[in-house]
């Protein structure tokens, strides 16, 4: 057999491998072996005990060597959800391929960006050229997938590695995994669709059941899930008109009558939006258990087109599992005016920061078919499976390990 010594004194010893641990005592073995050593055994097993004649060290244990990375492994319950992950990824891919789905592949290094306020980029440099070039590790696929609509897929996920800085903590990586998928000629409602029997399939394939438990409560994932608009949803938890309040002056003097603590007289409209979501709408909607967060202020419409009929609505959607954001999905915005006028007004309001992205500018104005798209946290809907409240408990190695 083959393994690692965990324990051995006076000749009496554990093994232990991917399978588990066995006993083992030594009837003669050369050369020497110790604690930590990579061994192969050669023996009698006899009532789960390994009677050793013979053996050799395949690596020697070093000093230390049951700290760092094996301290972490050796919880079971790791090893348990790393497992439950490659499942989950399985079933994430056997989803889109049975719903024609054309997995794909996009660059991680990117030029420009999405101009998106609240996202912060890690930048590296690249020397192959004449002169230096910036580059950034991309905070999502996203831009260069839609240019893949605009070439005539029209149904594409991927399973992408996304990097964004400045977020650490207990559902936030700077490095994870998104899956993200497109639909030319559909919109949010049909994204939404999506979401439900993805998450509902996958709950299905890992676990058996189409539910996830979350603090103890069994929340059912079956489709369809309940869905409030953002407006609704701040009328009612927060005491916030939201049509009202649609500049920082009027939402932080709202927020100010109301005591909320969070809000701050520098705040940006966006700051204080989120701030008071934090504050008052999670918390609510976690008591909801699986629900879209529909229709967001124009404010927030980032690559979302605005609501026909309504240009203070995008047609926006996030997804939440027992107070989890799961996912982000829009009819896509498909108007390149339009979108080069948010790209420069979120340049002028975020300072210095990754440039544009042109090509992708560009690219729409040959024209982007209309679409619906979403991002979803695949660490995170790991997480929801597996039962975890954090997401070191998911991931192999999180930052800093």
């Amino acid at each position: 057999m083959r393994g690692r010594i965990l324990q051995l004194d006076k000749g009496v010893g554990k093994l232990g491998d991917e399978s588990g641990e066995i006993g083992f005592r030594i009837e003669q073995v050369t050369p020497k072996i110790k604690a930590g050593d990579i061994v192969e055994l050669y023996g009698v097993a006899k009532n789960g005990v390994i009677t050793v004649s013979a053996g050799r060290v395949l690596a020697p244990g070093g000093d230390g060597w049951d700290m760092g990375d094996w301290r972490r492994f050796n919880s079971e319950k790791l090893r348990e959800n790393l497992r439950l992950r490659a499942v989950v990824t399985k079933a994430v891919q056997d989803f889109f391929s049975q719903g024609g789905f054309l997995s794909v592949e996009t660059p991680t290094l990117i030029r420009g960006s999405a101009q998106e306020e609240h996202i912060q980029l890690f930048a590296t440099e690249s020397s192959g050229g004449k002169t230096l070039e910036r580059l950034y590790l991309a905070p999502s696929p996203e831009l260069h997938m839609k240019r893949m609509l605009g070439v005539g897929f029209e149904r594409i996920y991927q399973i992408s590695r996304s990097f964004r800085a400045g977020e650490i903590g207990p559902q936030h990586n700077p490095e994870f995994a998104l899956v993200e998928w497109y639909r030319a000629f559909a919109s949010y409602e049909e994204i939404i669709v999506d979401v439900e029997n993805l998450v509902a399939y996958v709950a299905q394939m890992a676990t058996g059941r189409r539910s996830v438990e979350r603090e103890g409560r069994e929340i059912a994932l079956d489709p369809p899930w309940q869905r409030i608009g953002v407006h609704q949803a701040f009328a009612r938890w927060a005491d916030i008109d939201l049509r009202r309040c649609s500049v920082a002056e009027t939402l932080y003097r709202r927020a100010r009558e109301l005591d909320y603590g969070s809000a701050g007289p520098d705040d940006s409209w966006e700051d204080l939006f989120h701030k008071i979501s934090i504050e008052k709408i999670e918390p609510e909607l976690a008591k909801m258990g699986a629900v879209h967060l529909v229709d967001y202020p124009r404010q927030l419409a980032a690559l979302a087109k605005l609501k026909e009929g309504d240009p203070d609505i995008a047609e926006r959607a996030e997804a939440y599992v027992g107070g989890i954001e799961l996912a982000n999905g829009y009819t896509e915005l498909n108007d390149p005016v339009e979108q080069r006028r948010r790209f420069a007004r979120q340049a002028d309001a975020g300072g210095e920061g990754p440039p544009v992205d042109k090509v992708f500018l560009a690219a729409m104005e040959q024209g982007f078919p209309p679409a619906g798209g979403v991002a979803l946290g695949l660490d995170r809907l790991v997480m929801l499976v597996a039962g975890a409240s954090r997401l070191d408990e998911v991931i192999a190695f999180p930052q800093g390990l």
